[in-house]
C-alpha cells in the first residue's frame, strides 16, 4: 500500500506541475498584455481557469515555484501594472 500512495503522490505532483505550467503561461500572457488595467481581475482568477480547488492552494504552489506571489511577479515582470 505504501507503493501505491507514493506512486499516487507523484500522479498529483505532476498534475499539480502542468497546471502551474499552464498558470505562467496565462500569467505571462496577461502580464504583457497592453490593457494593464484588466490584468488585476484576470490574474485573480487563474486558479479556477487552471483547475484548482481553491485559490490558496494555487497561491501555496504559484509562490512554491517561483517564490514569490502572483501578484509579486506580475509587479516585477510590469511594473507599470496597477495589480
Amino acid at each position: 500500500m505504501d507503493l501505491q500512495n507514493k506512486k499516487d503522490t507523484l500522479i498529483i505532483r505532476a498534475a499539480d506541475k502542468s497546471k502551474l505550467v499552464y498558470a505562467f503561461s496565462i500569467a505571462n500572457s496577461l502580464i504583457k498584455s497592453k490593457d494593464s488595467h484588466k490584468i488585476s481581475g484576470d490574474l485573480a482568477n487563474i486558479w479556477r481557469v487552471c483547475g484548482y480547488s481553491s485559490k490558496e492552494k494555487f497561491d501555496e504552489l504559484f509562490k512554491q515555484y517561483k517564490g514569490m506571489a502572483l501578484n509579486e511577479y506580475c509587479r516585477k515582470l510590469n511594473p507599470s501594472c496597477s495589480c
